[in-house]
């Protein structure tokens, strides 16, 4: 029987390379596919699914992404195995990705082939960690430094530094701005910021965000 497979990344060309991967294995199907978390849970409500292969920043759509989504997708189909394929290196967020029920974790950068090798790991039962995340993971400072953060703090600066502003957070966690502004200045507290400068220069060190988007209007 073919194993069934949704996948999910907001660029076309990334969605058809792993389509074409996983399809080039006679045993495995894609059965759909989405743009954005929105898209993906729809498709998995309407879908038999054995298996998710999906991106982890998918900003478009009327759903969060990231953490949100993933923690959707435990909760709502809590026996489909996911495997997120991200750009990320960040150790806090890979690391809540695991806590959330991902069971492969693959790097864009390392090539589309990698994901051949973790759709197959997975499905034969056994967990999946990209060499080079699995290198990211063993960084026990960085580890430490954000996880002083709970799951929410890090998620609003994630989306703070990488250049949303504090209502348009809120809008996408469905959250309100008083919320967001409150666990935005928590996590500055917590890792010892006093201003924006600072925030945006441990969120470039941590891959959690750029510093070019200091300046851009935030609330």
């Amino acid at each position: 029987m073919l194993t069934r497979i949704v996948i999910a990344d907001d660029h076309p060309l990334v969605l058809l390379g792993v389509r074409h991967v996983i399809e080039s294995n006679a045993r495995h199907r894609v059965v759909a596919q989405a743009s954005d978390a929105e898209g993906l849970l729809a498709a998995m409500a309407d879908t038999e699914v054995d298996l998710v292969v999906t991106d982890f920043s998918m900003p478009a759509g009327g759903r969060p992404d990231g953490h949100a989504m993933l923690k959707a997708l435990r909760r709502n189909h809590p026996h489909v195995p996911v495997i997120l394929a991200t750009v990320t290196t960040n150790a806090a967020s890979l690391n809540m990705a695991l806590r959330d029920g991902v069971r492969g974790l693959v790097h864009k950068g390392s090539g589309i082939e990698n994901v051949r090798e973790a759709v197959d790991t997975v499905l034969s039962g056994r967990s999946y960690v990209d060499p080079e995340l699995a290198y990211c993971l063993q960084d026990l400072n960085r580890v430490r430094s954000l996880s002083v953060l709970s799951p929410k703090e890090l998620e609003v600066l994630r989306l703070y530094a990488a250049g949303q502003c504090i209502t348009a957070i809120a809008q996408q966690l469905r959250r309100t701005v008083s919320t967001i502004s409150r666990q935005r200045i928590s996590a500055m507290r917590k890792l010892g910021f006093t201003n924006d400068a600072e925030l945006f220069a441990f969120a470039f060190e941590h891959n959690l965000g750029a510093p070019q988007t200091l300046g851009n209007g935030k609330d």
